[in-house]
């Protein structure tokens, strides 16, 4: 029985455009549309559906269009079907990747179905003209749109319309008109609490200690609620954290004031980059305030500024974690610098990292280094052996497939000279078909020697090739290595800390020999 075609229909539909009531109609009708075209071209399929509602067609960054491509690198899906080109991308090099090399090389037949676009009309060839047109037209219109919408979205800001898809823990939009924000009692009382404790003078970390203690749900999880955010907590559970206290207390929406303009993007589809505090732009009195502008101001004062003191990044930041809590160490800038948990002052889990020195971490990270550069100038220098035994047995073969091969010319030139002799001497028949076939069994011999040391040869070039390549060489500073930020992030993955006496390293060493290379 034939197969079913898998065929994968994927839908998108822009931010600007949704309808966030349910499933915006254009998906409906993109959907509509793909059933219509499979039931009408296709038979003995199966189905399956893929759809991004909400985002932009500027990068792949979408749930949906990456689990369609996974299961095209995984060989699941025979057909991708849109509804045109610009619902899988607008980016006029990443679609043209796609539709030329990727799904080409993938066998994955792709149709855009309002563009006209079949790839089966295009095997061994390069899309047509109007397709490569159509999707740098759509490119451009992206970028273009981008500027538009960042411009109306500016102007509705500066005329103190609340424009933006999100709102501040403490607020909620008005379901009668969503430029409007009006106070979340329950959230709100939180925001009272945290500036009331500040004003008595309770510390960040205090506050947040406080909070996880009395088990007070945290802004994710009120969203999570809601149904607005999905997202897993990085260890036991979502705990408050003093630098998020430090922000609410420092957000001037609390106040009654919308801060605008706080990121700029430098190109169509990149990350947002926050933009100086000096250059933010202020609409005073936009909203209802959930704390009055003197204590505000008064918590902003008491707090002051503290200064930035530079220190150079110490290349294991980002790398150290608590055994207890799985939460990343801080460094503490001491005359003896150490590693400790942060979280252990607001959790107050029994197990957290007290303090590990940084000395002592940095000596058994580079012991772990240094036996590493040991065991891999053994691997090196067992390659280089593996090499030089296998130049020498290449050499030997190569001298008895020419033997092999000059004996098999001989051969072939004596059946020609065995016949001679049967026409010319009149040599017996019989005599003549027995030589023959005694010197036709000697060159298929020859015939196959030469082709099995052809084939070890290949096999010996290909080992060569690997070992040249030298994939186990040494360690940079073998000898005299330091604990740089380029080892650390080339060989070392994670390091969990318990105490100093239990440490587990995720090192990110290579394994054994190369294949094919025998000690």
């Amino acid at each position: 029985m034939k197969r079913k075609t898998v065929i994968a229909i994927y839908m998108r539909l822009s931010q600007d455009d949704g309808d966030f009531d349910g499933e915006s109609n254009s998906i409906v009708n993109q959907r509509h549309l793909l059933h219509s075209y499979v039931e009408k071209h296709f038979e003995n399929y199966e189905l399956l559906e893929f759809q991004d509602d909400g985002y932009t067609g500027t990068n792949f960054r979408r749930p949906g269009v990456s689990e369609l491509l996974a299961n095209v690198r995984d060989g699941r899906v025979d057909c991708v079907i849109v509804k045109d080109l610009s619902r899988f991308s607008r980016d006029y090099i990443e679609i043209g990747a796609y539709l030329e090399q990727i799904f080409p090389f993938a066998k994955v037949r792709f149709i855009a179905v309002n563009d006209g676009y079949d790839s089966d009309r295009f095997k061994g060839d390069v899309a047509g003209i109007d397709t490569s047109f159509k999707n740098l037209i759509n490119d451009l219109y992206c970028k273009d749109i981008s500027v538009k919408v960042k411009s109306a979205l500016k102007a509705k800001k500066e005329n103190g319309i609340y424009a933006n898809g999100s709102c501040t823990f403490g607020y909620r939009k008005d379901q009668e008109d969503r430029h409007k924000l009006l106070i979340d009692e329950e959230e709100a009382n939180i925001v009272r609490r945290i500036f009331q404790m500040a004003m008595d003078g309770v510390s960040s970390h205090k506050i947040a200690q406080t909070f996880n203690a009395e088990g007070v749900k945290t802004p994710i999880e009120y969203k999570m609620e809601r149904g607005i955010a999905a997202m897993a907590p990085k260890g036991k559970r979502f705990e408050w954290s003093a630098p998020t206290i430090c922000q609410m207390l420092r957000n001037a929406a609390y106040a009654g004031d919308m801060v605008y303009d706080k990121y700029e993007t430098p190109q169509v589809g990149g990350k947002p980059r926050l933009k100086p505090r000096s250059e933010w732009k202020v609409f005073r009195n936009h909203h209802e305030a959930i704390i009055d502008r003197g204590t505000f101001e008064h918590i902003q004062k008491s707090r002051g500024v503290k200064k930035a003191v530079k220190h150079k990044r110490h290349p294991l930041i980002g790398k150290m974690e608590c055994g207890n809590c799985h939460k990343s160490l801080k460094i503490e800038r001491t005359k003896n610098p150490y590693f400790f948990c942060g979280n252990k002052y607001v959790t107050r889990y029994k197990g957290c990292v007290e303090r590990v020195n940084v000395q002592f971490l940095e000596e058994y990270l580079l012991f772990g280094l240094q036996e590493e550069a040991g065991r891999q100038a053994d691997m090196h220098s067992v390659c280089m052996e593996a090499k030089n035994r296998a130049a020498q047995e290449l050499e030997s073969l190569d001298m008895r497939k020419k033997q092999a091969d000059k004996k098999r010319k001989s051969i072939q030139a004596a059946q020609a000279g065995i016949y001679e002799e049967y026409v010319l001497k009149h040599r017996s028949r019989a005599g003549y078909i027995a030589e023959k076939r005694e010197l036709q069994k000697q060159e298929r011999h020859y015939m196959d020697l030469s082709d099995e040391l052809a084939e070890r040869m290949g096999t010996l070039k290909e080992r060569l090739s690997g070992a040249e390549a030298d994939v186990y060489g040494y360690l940079p500073g073998y000898g005299d290595m330091g604990l740089t930020q380029e080892v650390v992030d080339k060989y070392v993955k994670k390091v969990v800390v318990y105490d100093e006496h239990n440490i587990e390293v995720e090192w990110d060493f290579p394994g054994g020999l190369p294949e094919g290379v025998q000690v």
